[in-house]
């Protein structure tokens, strides 16, 4: 039993009364009978308690009507922490574990709404830092792509108007033309992407960093490159194409 309650005086047990409708209706019981299910209360408590005389009770049966034990689900009634029921009831008991039991609850809710808090802060600032990666990579390649663009500009300007002349002119010679295509070695060796051998050089074959126009060719078998390859810091991008023999020399 509750020790330490005063008498209750009419208004109180109104204030009581309607207290339980009100949060028998939220949770959905339609009935006293309901609740005395749901709860497991004697008939004999569940008239106190309904005749205002809640502090009659003992805490182990005010406990079942505020809120189920933990392994008992199905005892499930008002839904309200124990401590907020015997409030609104103007229960105030004096027992020292209650008090103790009512003030942990009271900081692990507190402690709940900081953390709620602190994950929904860090949810955000995940979905900003989200945002600004992928606004700099956007960046970064329209930087790319323009900072190549300015590299290349002679060339790809110039391209057009060559490939039209080679088709009006196919007699021009070549080498006027190679001047036309400086911007792009400086390019490659800005980015340090080094070829692998040079046309027409005749080496060692090389599985590593050749490839070859037959599947018999030897390893150290002498071999002439056709098309070099390029490297970059020591992986090989593409190796360079080899044969036997040079471009027109036969097989």
């Amino acid at each position: 039993m509750v020790m330490g309650a005063s008498i209750t005086t009419y208004p109180e047990i109104l204030r009581g009364y309607e207290l339980l409708l009100e949060l028998m209706r939220r949770n959905k019981i339609l009935n006293w009978n309901q609740l005395q299910q749901k709860t497991g209360l004697s008939s004999a408590a569940l008239w106190r308690l309904r005749d205002g005389d809640a502090a009659s009770l003992s805490l182990d049966e005010l406990s079942r009507i505020a809120l189920c034990r933990r392994h008992h689900a199905e005892h499930i009634a008002l839904s309200i922490p124990l401590g907020n029921f015997l409030d609104k009831l103007g229960i105030l008991p004096p027992h020292p574990e209650l008090e103790i039991k009512r003030r942990e609850c009271l900081e692990l809710q507190q402690q709940l709404q900081q953390l709620n808090q602190e994950k929904e802060t860090l949810r955000k600032d995940g979905l900003r830092l989200h945002s600004e990666l992928q606004q700099q990579q956007l960046e970064l390649t329209q930087e790319f792509r323009k900072s190549t663009f300015e590299k290349l500009q002679t060339l790809l300007v110039n391209y057009p108007s060559i490939d039209q002349m080679v088709k009006v002119k196919p007699e021009l010679p070549a080498k006027n033309l190679l001047s036309s295509f400086t911007p792009l070695e400086n390019l490659l060796k800005e980015w340090d992407y080094q070829p692998i051998g040079k046309p027409w050089e005749q080496v060692e074959y090389n599985p590593q960093i050749h490839q070859p126009d037959t599947g018999d060719i030897a390893e150290s078998e002498m071999v002439y490159i056709r098309f070099i390859g390029y490297q970059h810091q020591g992986n090989i991008l593409c190796p360079a194409k080899v044969s036997r023999t040079l471009p027109g020399a036969g097989k």
